[in-house]
C-alpha cells in the first residue's frame, strides 16, 4: 500500500542520511582513531597526562579503528536493498562475534590490553600482576631458540628463586620464569599451553607438602585465564566426578573460557572500565596484607593437612607430558619457615617425599632432596611462615644453580 503521508518513512530517512552523511562515519572513525592513538601509550601506561603523538599513517591500530567505520555503511547500504532474513541476521552475528573474538586474539590487541590492564592493578592483586606478565610474555613471542631453563612453582618460587642471579650463575642458558602465586601442581598442568617447553629444555620447581594438600577443589577462578582445551579434559579427569556434579557451573565458565579469549579476558577488562584514567588510589592496604598473612600462617599451623588426589594425579600427567616432549623436570624439595613445623605438618612432609621418590615403576623427574640440598634455612631466612627473604633467596638461588651445573 502506498504511504500518503506528507512524512518520510524510516527506510527513506535511512537513504537520505546515507547518501549525504554515510561518509561521516569513516571520516569520524580517523578522528576517534587520531584522538586516541595520539596518547595511546600514555593511556596504556595510565599516565597522569597524555602526551599528543602523531600515529603512522599505515600504522596497524588506526586501520583497527578505520574498518568499522568504513564497514558498517557498505553493510548498511546492503541491507537495504536485499530483504534480510533471520538467518542471515543470525549468520551476521555469529561471525562478528567470531571475528572479535579473533582480532582480540591478535598481538597488537594482546600486548596494549595487558600493559594497560597491569597499569591498572592495586597493590595487593598479585596474582592479576603474574598474570598479565606471563600472558604479555606468550604475546610477545620472545622465547630463545636454544634449550632454556624454564623456573615453574607457586608463590614460594617467586619469592625463592632470584631470576637474575639465577640466569648470571647459568649463563648463557636462557631462564624464563612461568611462577605463579597459588600455583599446584594442578594449576600448572592447567596452565601448560602458556609454558613454552621444547625439546632439551630443563623444568625446574619447588614442591612441598603445602602443593598436594588442603587445596581448592575446582579453582575456576585461577584457571579462567589460562583456559584452553588443549589441557581441560585433562585437568576435569584429574578433579573427576565431582567436575561434573557439584562443580558444574565451575566447569561451564572453565569451558567458556576455553573457547572465548574475550572470556578468558574479561576480569582484566573490568579493571580497564573501572579504572579507565589510571591506577586506583592506594588506601593503605599493606599493613592489613601483612596481619592478615601472619593469621593465615598461624591458622595452617594449627590445620591438619589433607591430601588432593586431584593434585597428585595433575603431577603424574604434568611430568609425564615434560617426559613425552623430551624436558628434564627436576624437583626441589620445598620447605618452610621451622617455626611453622607441627607433627602433622612434619608427617605430610614425610609422606610427600616418600611418594615423590617412589613415583611409578620409572621416575619421570629428578629429585633434590632437603638433605642433597644441605641448606639449613633457619627462620632468620624467612620474610614470612613460607616465603624466603633476600637472605634466603640467594642461599636458595646459588644451591639451584650449583645443582644444575653439577648434574648437566
Amino acid at each position: 500500500m502506498k504511504n500518503n503521508s506528507s512524512h518520510p518513512s524510516v527506510c527513506e530517512l535511512e537513504g537520505l542520511f546515507l547518501r549525504k552523511w554515510g561518509w561521516l562515519l569513516p571520516v569520524a572513525a580517523l578522528g576517534l582513531a587520531l584522538l586516541c592513538l595520539g596518547g595511546f601509550w600514555e593511556w596504556v601506561a595510565a599516565t597522569p597526562r597524555w602526551a599528543w603523538k602523531k600515529p603512522g599513517l599505515f600504522d596497524r591500530r588506526l586501520l583497527l579503528f578505520l574498518l568499522p567505520g568504513i564497514l558498517l555503511p557498505v553493510v548498511w547500504a546492503w541491507s537495504r536493498r536485499k530483504p534480510v532474513r533471520g538467518a542471515v541476521v543470525w549468520m551476521g552475528a555469529v561471525a562478528g562475534i567470531l571475528f572479535l573474538d579473533a582480532a582480540v586474539r591478535h598481538p597488537v590487541v594482546q600486548i596494549p590490553f595487558w600493559l594497560a590492564a597491569r597499569a591498572r592493578l592495586e597493590a595487593d592483586q598479585t596474582f592479576m600482576r603474574e598474570v598479565c606478565y606471563i600472558r604479555l610474555e606468550e604475546s610477545r613471542s620472545h622465547r630463545p631458540e636454544a634449550p632454556a631453563v624454564l623456573v615453574v612453582g607457586s608463590s614460594q618460587v617467586l619469592n625463592g628463586v632470584d631470576e637474575q642471579q639465577l640466569r648470571q650463575l647459568l649463563a648463557p642458558t636462557p631462564i624464563l620464569r612461568r611462577a605463579m602465586f597459588g600455583m599446584t601442581p594442578l594449576k600448572a598442568l592447567a596452565m601448560l599451553p602458556y609454558m613454552p617447553f621444547q625439546a632439551g629444555d630443563t623444568c625446574i620447581t619447588y614442591l612441598s607438602e603445602f602443593d598436594f594438600t588442603n587445596q581448592e577443589r575446582f579453582p575456576a577462578s585461577w584457571f579462567r585465564p589460562y583456559a584452553s582445551w588443549k589441557t581441560l579434559p585433562q585437568v576435569v579427569r584429574c578433579i573427576g566426578s565431582a567436575a561434573w556434579g557439584r562443580d558444574g557451573g565451575q566447569l561451564v565458565d572453565y569451558a567458556m573460557a576455553a573457547t572465548w579469549e574475550s572470556w578468558r579476558m574479561r576480569d582484566f577488562a573490568r579493571q580497564l572500565v573501572f579504572h579507565f584514567w589510571g591506577r586506583p588510589a592506594d588506601h593503605g592496604k599493606g599493613e592489613t596484607g601483612a596481619l592478615s598473612s601472619i593469621r593465615d600462617a598461624l591458622a595452617a599451623q594449627q590445620a591438619e593437612l589433607t591430601f588432593s588426589p586431584a593434585e597428585q594425579k595433575a603431577f603424574k600427567r604434568f611430568a609425564r607430558h615434560l617426559q613425552q616432549g623430551d624436558v628434564r623436570l627436576v624437583v626441589f624439595e620445598g620447605d618452610v619457615n621451622p617455626l611453622l613445623y607441627s607433627p602433622s605438618h612434619e608427617s605430610a612432609k614425610a609422606i610427600t617425599r616418600h611418594w615423590l621418590v617412589t613415583f611409578g615403576p620409572a621416575p619421570e623427574y629428578e629429585y633434590v632432596s632437603l638433605a642433597e640440598q644441605n641448606l639449613a634455612l633457619g627462620p632468620e631466612a624467612w620474610k614470612d611462615m613460607t616465603h624466603l627473604n633476600e637472605q634466603g633467596r640467594a642461599v636458595l638461588t646459588q644451591r639451584m644453580a650449583q645443582w644444575l651445573k653439577a648434574h648437566p
